[in-house]
């Protein structure tokens, strides 16, 4: 519905109307269909290329709603490159929906083999790419509609006809109906892709504010260089941090839901005034179990004065530890254990540091 708002938003009254009939055609759809039908499943697949932190949010949705704690519900994929993953989609006139496990079960499909089927049907019914210029250097395509982000399981330049581009080709898929492609050797270009990617998190149906280039063989993610590279760092880090905080909105609704008192910690982002870049930084206070840590460059620790009655930290900390991350878990790793299924990662805090180890942490503490 998110998704759907953004785009009936950026419509004329027109083309609300005509969106609006297709959400309730879709809802129709999802009535309908919700069951397979096993013996029309294979013509129904499509491939998708999807944002795994959008994966993982469906799956802590899914838990909110019933589902078992575990992976058994989650979409069935393979990790593709820049924080997206590859997965089968059931395509039906009105709405598209994602494969579980579970689904591929009842088919009698392997991932692998669903993922057959659905280039099959991509490579048979998608209209040939058409590339327009956007901005110097930059060109985009977005006649394949929905599909458009699946054109990263395509070779380019074999399975389409590249634009006019310079150098090797860099894509940006900021959403599943929109791809962009411009050259390695296009400063214009990469400039323009990084604009775009800056704003991808706030479109409907947001995919990806990665920059990927292809090496002759697979996408890999593109390493820009000069100006356009602490730019693209950036990018990389307010994108994650925005990762984690919609992470962190749905695990406190699956927490609550369940009736579980478990913090779980954002990330920030700053910028110290001696310095042009950025860092990210989260924070583990004692006294908490079982407390629910983002990564990131620097981790926190942070003695509260507790109230033995309540339980509950009261006035300024009596002192922290401000230590980077690889140090952290070099000391003090044996505090924490992978939460698991979930991304971007996140850490389980089994406890807080004893004396020993804090003295330790402050010899390396900024």
């Amino acid at each position: 519905m998110h998704n759907g708002y953004l785009e009936w938003l950026g419509r004329n009254q027109d083309g609300r109307v005509a969106f609006t009939a297709k959400m309730v055609r879709s809802v129709v759809d999802g009535v309908r269909n919700n069951l397979l039908d096993t013996d029309k499943l294979p013509g129904q697949l499509m491939p998708g290329i999807r944002s795994h932190a959008q994966i993982s949010n469906l799956l802590i949705l899914n838990w909110t709603a019933g589902a078992p704690a575990d992976d058994s519900s989650a979409t069935a994929f393979r990790s593709f490159v820049g924080g997206l993953v590859a997965c089968a989609m059931r395509d039906l006139p009105d709405s598209m929906s994602q494969l579980t496990h579970a689904n591929l079960a009842v088919a009698g499909l392997s991932l692998d083999q669903a993922m057959e089927h659905a280039m099959t049907n991509f490579r048979s019914r998608i209209p040939r790419p058409v590339f327009e210029p956007v901005r110097d250097g930059l060109f985009g395509c977005n006649n394949l509609v929905d599909h458009q982000s699946a054109m990263l399981l395509l070779t380019p330049g074999a399975d389409y006809d590249l634009p006019a581009i310079d150098g090797a080709p860099v894509a940006v898929v900021p959403t599943r109906n929109l791809f962009y492609l411009t050259g390695s050797a296009s400063r214009a270009g990469l400039a323009s892709a990084l604009d775009l990617a800056q704003g991808a998190n706030q479109m409907p149906w947001y995919c990806s504010s990665a920059l990927l280039q292809w090496d002759g063989r697979r996408w890999i993610e593109a390493e820009l260089t000069g100006d356009l590279a602490m730019r693209q760092r950036e990018l990389k880090q307010r994108q994650l941090a925005d990762e984690y905080a919609r992470q962190k909105e749905r695990l406190d609704q699956y927490h609550q839901s369940k009736g579980q008192d478990i913090y779980v910690s954002g990330q920030m982002v700053f910028r110290p005034k001696d310095s042009p870049e950025l860092f990210s930084v989260t924070s583990l206070g004692s006294g908490t179990t079982g407390t629910f840590l983002p990564h990131a460059d620097r981790l926190t620790f942070v003695k509260q004065i507790v109230d033995p009655q309540t339980g509950l930290a009261y006035g300024p900390p009596a002192d922290a530890a401000d230590v980077a991350w690889p140090d952290a878990m070099a000391i003090a790793g044996h505090l924490f254990e992978p939460v698991p299924y979930i991304h971007p990662p996140r850490l389980r805090a089994l406890g807080f540091p004893a004396e020993d180890i804090w003295a330790r942490l402050k010899t390396v503490a900024r």
